[in-house]
C-alpha cells in the first residue's frame, strides 16, 4: 500500500465515511484506482481492529436478541440455482442502542451455533430464534432463555409475540450496503464489521474514525 501523507489519508478517509464510491474518490482526489482501493480495504481493518473483545458481546439480564443465519451470495437467487456466498450468523438487539453482531461461518450445525453465541452474548439473554435445527437444545449449553416462532406457521408468534424481524431487516439492510464486490468470503468479514463499527458510531463518525486511526495507526 502505498504510504499517503496525513492530510491524504484524512481526505480519502472523509471520503470513505460518506460512502463515496471508488471511481468517484479517484476523481476527487487525483489518487490511483489501486491506492483507493488499498485505503478503503485499510479502513475497514482500522476500525475492526479498534473494537474491544466487550464490544463483541450484546444482550445480557433480560435483553431480547434476534438471531438468525443468513447467506451472502455472489450473484442473485433464482428458484432451483445454487448461491455462491458465505453463511453468516448475526444477532441484534431489541434496545434502543439496536447493538448487533455478525458472524461469518462454514457450518450452521448446533457446535457451531453454541461457540459463536458463546462468544457474543451475555448471560440472562432472552434469545429468539426460529426453528432451525441448530438452535434446539442451545439454553441447556449457554445462560439464555431461548423462544423460537415457527416461520413455517406464521412470522410472529401469536401467543407468546416471539418474532425475528428485526434481525431479517438488518439482514436485508446489509445486503444492500455491501455490494458484490464485499461478498468475497475472505473480505466480507471487514465489510461487515465496517456496519458494526458505523452503527455503534452513527452520531460521530468523524471522531470515532480519527480515534480508530489515533489508537491503531498512529500507536
Amino acid at each position: 500500500m502505498n504510504h499517503l501523507n496525513v492530510g491524504d489519508t484524512l481526505l480519502l478517509g472523509y471520503l470513505w465515511l460518506a460512502g463515496v464510491s471508488y471511481t468517484s474518490a479517484q476523481l476527487m482526489s487525483a489518487h490511483s484506482p489501486n491506492t483507493i482501493v488499498d485505503y478503503y480495504r485499510f479502513f475497514r481493518e482500522l476500525v475492526a481492529d479498534s473494537f474491544d473483545d466487550e464490544d463483541w458481546k450484546i444482550g445480557g439480564e433480560g435483553i431480547i436478541v434476534e438471531v438468525d443465519e443468513s447467506k451472502f451470495g455472489k450473484r442473485k437467487n433464482h428458484r432451483g440455482h445454487h448461491v455462491e456466498g458465505a453463511w453468516v450468523v448475526g444477532g441484534i438487539e431489541r434496545t434502543p442502542e439496536r447493538k448487533f453482531f455478525v458472524r461469518v461461518v462454514e457450518r450452521r450445525d448446533f457446535e457451531t451455533l453454541v461457540d459463536v453465541l458463546a462468544d457474543h452474548l451475555l448471560p440472562g439473554t432472552i434469545l429468539h430464534t426460529d426453528c432451525w435445527k441448530g438452535y434446539l437444545g442451545i439454553d441447556e449449553k449457554l445462560q439464555v432463555e431461548h423462544r423460537t416462532v415457527n416461520h413455517s406457521r406464521f412470522f410472529a408468534d401469536p401467543e407468546s409475540g416471539v418474532h425475528t424481524n428485526s434481525i431479517e431487516g438488518k439482514w436485508a439492510a446489509l445486503k444492500r450496503k455491501i455490494t458484490l464486490r464485499g461478498r468475497d468470503k475472505g473480505q466480507l468479514p471487514s465489510y461487515l464489521f465496517e456496519q458494526i463499527w458505523r452503527g455503534r458510531n452513527e452520531q460521530s463518525l468523524w471522531e470515532g474514525f480519527l480515534r480508530a486511526l489515533k489508537d491503531v495507526y498512529f500507536e
